[in-house]
């Protein structure tokens, strides 16, 4: 007569220490994936804050409307989005400003805005760990035209970019959509 299969109580005392010992060696140092992802984490995290940073350093208390939210694009890099207000909206508690007085301002903000973000992404850029050197960062601001009787011709959106590979070049596209 046929036996069935039987294992010796030695056979699997040996198997059940195998896949132990293997399971224990295997789990001691996360999968690359996990690295990966949590220096991208990291980095999308300081970007974030870092945006945040200089919207209130030219806008504050008012400018920032919405914290910088930001994503890695496998392919392309890090994009940061905020939405920002560079003047308050006109209401009776405030001063009186002339339309002339609200554009200087507004312009004044703006440049200062492009010439922070800009230094921003070209110191930041190099640190970034978790960018290959064909990608690249961009930061989209949003911008709330709270007086559109004064600035017309504020633009709606200003995007900056910059590959890392460009980073020795310091040349930072900016582009501005109405």
């Amino acid at each position: 007569m046929l036996r069935p299969f039987n294992c010796s109580p030695p056979a699997v005392k040996v198997a059940f220490v195998f896949f132990v010992v293997c399971g224990v060696a295997f789990g001691q140092s996360p999968p690359l994936e996990t690295i990966k992802l949590e220096t991208i984490k990291k980095d999308v995290g300081s970007v974030q804050n870092a945006v945040d940073q200089i919207i209130n350093a030219i806008v504050p208390g008012f400018g920032l409307l919405q914290d910088a939210k930001g994503a890695y694009l496998e392919g392309y890099g890090i994009v940061v989005n905020v939405e920002v207000a560079l003047e308050r909206p006109r209401n009776p508690f405030s001063g009186i400003q002339t339309p002339g007085e609200i554009r200087t301002a507004v312009n004044a903000r703006r440049k200062e805005l492009t010439e922070k973000m800009s230094g921003l992404l070209k110191q930041k850029i190099a640190t970034l760990d978790s960018l290959g050197s064909s990608e690249s960062v961009a930061v989209i601001a949003n911008l709330l035209n709270t007086n559109p009787a004064d600035l017309p011709d504020l633009p709606a959106q200003i995007v900056f970019s910059l590959r890392k590979q460009d980073a020795q070049s310091g040349r930072v596209n900016i582009r501005e959509y109405k």
